[in-house]
């Protein structure tokens, strides 16, 4: 027996998806049929996107989340979009380099990027939510946020603070039907990945997953799926590992 998701009618904002996972993701909302409303980092780039969709269901748009202003300005956009049913926050950035070397320019980036940005989305389209008693949210967050290594002192601190935001918003909202959960994917195999290892660091890192191999951006792409639909109506304030197992061993 199929049992098929259909988000017709629901608008879902998922931004980080020009690429990696978030472009995974924004593929299979799209495919299950809801409108999208997809960010970007770069102009450019975004011009191109719109210019070659034919899609009436998909939107791009550009948006900065660096500084607090920055995020303002996209906030403030959406309020002359269609109301988000669902919002996925997957934007996001690393920056890897011992403590005692990290700026506090660097800190508030990262911070700006990794973890007030979601904050802002989430305040500027909850309202709406409330008032329709029904929303959708997941924020992306990674391993990371439940294990460490040196040099990601900044990233590990921005995707645990994520998942702790993502708990207090999920028992403050239960009420009014908005389930809030978050995804820590383990080592996927992204544009990026594939650039910045190498085969034999990638097989190396294959080794140490009881499943021994890298997730595909897909496998990623339908959890959140899933935790977004309306497939899913209890689950709320967890963050879902999808790691192959790498964190248990």
């Amino acid at each position: 027996m199929s049992i098929p998701i259909d988000l017709s009618g629901k608008t879902a904002l998922i931004t980080g998806a020009t690429r990696g996972i978030g472009r995974a993701i924004a593929d299979v909302f799209n495919e299950a049929g809801a409108n999208v409303l997809l960010t970007g980092t770069k102009q450019s780039e975004i011009d191109q996107l719109n210019s070659e969709n034919e899609d009436q269901a998909i939107k791009w748009i550009m948006a900065d989340f660096s500084t607090l202003d920055r995020i303002n300005l996209f906030t403030n956009g959406l309020k002359n979009m269609k109301p988000i049913d669902i919002c996925v926050n997957n934007a996001g950035i690393n920056i890897i380099k011992p403590f005692d070397e990290v700026s506090h320019k660097e800190y508030e980036q990262l911070m700006s990027v990794n973890l007030s940005a979601p904050f802002s989305i989430v305040q500027s389209i909850i309202p709406n939510m409330k008032k329709q008693n029904y929303g959708r949210i997941v924020n992306i967050a990674s391993i990371w946020s439940q294990i460490s290594k040196s040099g990601r002192s900044l990233y590990t601190t921005s995707k645990t603070g994520l998942v702790g935001f993502t708990k207090a918003i999920a028992v403050e909202y239960a009420q009014s039907n908005i389930l809030v959960n978050a995804v820590s994917p383990g080592f996927t195999l992204t544009e990026l990945t594939k650039q910045s290892l190498t085969k034999n660091e990638m097989k190396e890192l294959s080794g140490q997953i009881p499943m021994e191999r890298f997730a595909e951006p897909n496998e990623i792409a339908k959890t959140v799926l899933f935790l977004c639909s309306d497939l899913n109506t209890y689950i709320t304030g967890q963050n879902i590992t999808a790691d192959g197992g790498f964190t248990l061993v």
